[in-house]
């Protein structure tokens, strides 16, 4: 996997999959995220109509955003559609299931691969179970095979899953970088700086492994982050009802001003947004820490120290964030102060995503995932916090990640729109949004 690669070999497969997440890429990809979409607001109308539309009783919405974002991985990654919630046979759910096992035996093996990973590589040894990974290379491939299949026979059918871009970005690794294929705003460049193809860089090709294992990684780092994230949003603005009325009336400004809008322009346009996600992300970020190894000996200027070449570099993310030297009353849920006229803390003391050219690399989709999900989400419902179970975030593995056990939280519908002729307004905008006359009487 990339995240594991070093040196040239991390060069290359950074350089090769890049491509795959510029900004054009993403918009061909937001179709697949909205169809998970409506497969959620359908789960959750099921939910509050078995209380006749009234307050429903305490929904887990971990497991609810957990149905959304394993349904996002596989369709964006593989071009398939599933129901999470419902397919709990689905031989795809059932083994991406088993891939995030977090059982004593799971933890120990990931415990030794990344304590001593060339042990590790000498004995095989695996923190995923072999049925698992054998599941996915025959699926990868065959996926593979039927699209080969179709270029020989001259119907291709055009995708824009994770999978297809990745075999395009093979073929076409030095195309420019620029346009509707940038790979990231001008006031983030320096610190989510990306890998670009070089002269030198002469296979620009993945094998069959490299490339399942790409796609077996866009599943792990897909999954539970977005998961995780996506319901500690909804818990926070739960708990703070004024957000999530100053976030229902930007959404709606939004909705009313962009009514044709495509919907990937919410990714830029609803910046106090942003700032929830911002500040969701800084008191739980996906992970507590990050780690990075130099390839050589490198001195810290004005410390008088030496990094030695291989020696890890271990950054508590986690603590950083909640560090009062860094955020003034770090423990308090405050997005405003990450709205572009408040920041003032130094950009690399906020690191839920990393930094440098080793930042995660599906960043912006994740973002776009857990956005889209907020827009729709926030406009037809109101989320209430409830203390009958309170949040616990339960065992953090050895990777570092945070799993919250479960987010309660009460849900109702938002109160409908009466039909009149004094205005109008759009209940969804992108593809197949229809205008109809509206009011806000109730």
């Amino acid at each position: 996997m990339v995240i594991s690669a070093r040196d040239s070999e991390w060069r290359r497969l950074r350089s090769i999959m890049s491509p795959t997440f510029t900004t054009g890429k993403l918009k061909r990809m937001t179709p697949l995220i909205l169809e998970c979409m409506d497969t959620m607001n359908d789960n959750i109308d099921k939910i509050i109509a078995k209380n006749n539309g009234q307050l429903s009783a305490p929904v887990d919405m971990k497991r609810i955003a957990g149905a959304y974002a394993m349904e996002v991985v596989i369709q964006v990654a593989f071009g398939r559609k599933v129901s999470a919630l419902i397919e709990s046979n689905n031989p795809i759910i059932e083994n991406a299931r088993k891939m995030f096992s977090t059982s004593l035996f799971t933890l120990v093996k990931l415990l030794f691969v990344m304590l001593a990973p060339n042990v590790a590589k000498m004995l095989k040894i695996s923190p995923f179970d072999r049925k698992v990974t054998q599941f996915f290379r025959d699926f990868t491939l065959t996926l593979i095979d039927d699209r080969k299949r179709g270029l020989e026979t001259g119907s291709p059918v055009k995708r824009a899953d994770f999978l297809q871009l990745l075999l395009d970005s093979m073929k076409n690794n030095n195309q420019a970088i620029d346009g509707s294929d940038e790979y990231t705003d001008s006031k983030s460049a320096e610190k989510y700086r990306e890998i670009q193809a070089t002269d030198d860089m002469t296979d620009k090709s993945l094998t069959n492994d490299e490339l399942i294992s790409q796609c077996v990684l866009f599943l792990l780092a897909g999954y539970e982050s977005s998961a995780t994230t996506l319901s500690m949003c909804l818990y926070n603005i739960a708990k703070h009802p004024d957000v999530q009325q100053i976030l229902y009336d930007e959404i709606t400004k939004f909705k009313e001003q962009k009514s044709s809008a495509d919907p990937y322009e919410a990714f830029f346009a609803l910046k106090y947004m942003d700032a929830v996600i911002d500040e969701t992300l800084r008191l739980f970020p996906a992970a507590i820490f990050i780690e990075r190894a130099p390839n050589e000996d490198y001195q810290l200027k004005g410390t008088g120290i030496t990094i030695k070449k291989d020696h890890v570099v271990h950054i508590p993310t986690y603590a950083i964030h909640r560090d009062p030297d860094n955020f003034v009353d770090p423990e308090v849920f405050r997005p405003e102060r990450f709205l572009p006229e408040n920041i003032t803390h130094n950009p690399y003391t906020y690191l839920p995503f990393g930094a440098g050219p080793r930042n995660c690399l599906g960043m912006r989709l994740a973002q776009l995932e857990i956005k889209l999900a907020l827009v729709y989400l926030v406009h037809r419902y109101v989320f209430h916090a409830t203390e009958v179970k309170p949040l616990e975030l339960g065992v953090v593995t050895a990777s570092g990640i945070i799993k919250p056990k479960s987010v309660d939280l009460r849900i109702s519908k938002r109160p409908p729109f009466y039909l009149t002729e004094t205005s109008t307004k759009v209940d969804q905008f992108g593809p197949g949004a229809k205008s109809i006359k509206l009011s806000t009487s109730t």
